[in-house]
């Protein structure tokens, strides 16, 4: 389950963007995931969990949401949906298609509860 490695490199991203903002808690981390990633939302969602334990976001909102992978086509110019993994513009139906979005994930925000009083920034 390659999920928990990448949570646990989530939790070092929010714990370090909580620290850079002198945050007494995180509330909520939203994390996209493209359909072409290679991760499970679900086993993301559960690898989530164990990684935020013992964390200023233990008690955050975790929010997994899912993205189309996007391809554009080279023959058309369209920008299309991938659907059942086949790498076809589905305008044209040429095979000359790169992806645009949709093969990774990433944390999109962080949202914290600041401590003025105690930031030196």
């Amino acid at each position: 389950m390659h999920e928990l490695s990448l949570a646990m490199s989530v939790r070092e991203i929010v714990e370090t963007a909580a620290k850079e903002n002198c945050a007494s808690a995180v509330k909520e981390v939203t994390i996209v995931v493209g359909k072409f990633s290679s991760v499970v939302p679900d086993a993301m969602a559960f690898a989530m969990e164990v990684a935020k334990r013992n964390t200023v976001f233990e008690n955050a909102e975790i929010v997994i949401k899912e993205i189309d992978t996007i391809l554009s086509c080279g023959e058309c110019g369209q920008e299309t949906v991938m659907e059942d993994f086949e790498f076809r513009c589905r305008a044209c139906g040429s095979g000359v298609v790169q992806i645009v979005s949709g093969d990774r994930m990433y944390v999109e925000s962080i949202d914290i509860d600041r401590e003025e009083e105690k930031c030196t920034m």
